[in-house]
């Protein structure tokens, strides 16, 4: 359900995706900017809730149409928002990265770099409201639950690997691996 906020300043945004790149590794080259903060860009998929949003503080953006494309029908600007990844923190985000057979795999510190590079299908995310200390009257998000989900439908090796796999192939076994024959 995605509800705008609860009385525990949680937003949870669902079945959504990330817009522009994301950095998660906090590494200057990646921002536009130079910082070393770790964000992303999240789509808000309901009006209403980027509308509710907005009545918070936060800074919901749009995005707008570029002069030098060409778009098929009438361009419809997306509602995103930013969203910080505070990984120093003494409660730091649990962060879980879902493989495409539906592993989940906690992230790290050290393993949020792999998500700048992975294709993404969808994300959902629960974040919460803080009040910005420089400009009191805006708020920021923070993630807190943060599952994306790999997207591997473009890899036409994938699906054939992972029967063949999950198949019990034992193909790539030791010969003579359970042979109850053997002495050893």
């Amino acid at each position: 359900m995605n509800t705008p906020m609860n009385r525990k300043n949680v937003v949870n945004i669902d079945d959504t995706r990330f817009i522009f790149n994301t950095n998660f590794s906090g590494d200057p080259e990646r921002d536009r900017f130079g910082s070393n903060r770790r964000v992303f860009n999240i789509v808000i998929p309901d009006p209403q809730q980027a509308e509710a949003l907005i009545a918070l503080g936060v800074n919901v953006k749009q995005t707008r149409p570029n002069p030098n494309r060409v778009y098929e029908g009438e361009f419809r600007p997306t509602n995103y928002v930013k969203v910080n990844v505070n990984m120093e923190s003494d409660y730091p985000p649990h962060i879980y990265w879902i493989s495409p057979d539906g592993n989940r795999i906690e992230c790290t510190a050290a393993m949020l770099r792999e998500l700048d590079y992975i294709r993404v299908k969808k994300v959902d995310c629960q974040c919460k409201l803080y009040r910005s200390s420089r400009h009191p009257e805006t708020m920021s998000l923070y993630v807190d639950i943060l599952y994306v989900y790999q997207d591997l439908d473009y890899d036409p090796y994938y699906q054939r690997y992972m029967s063949e796999f999950h198949a019990g192939d034992t193909s790539n076994q030791n010969p003579g691996e359970n042979d109850p024959n053997l002495p050893f």
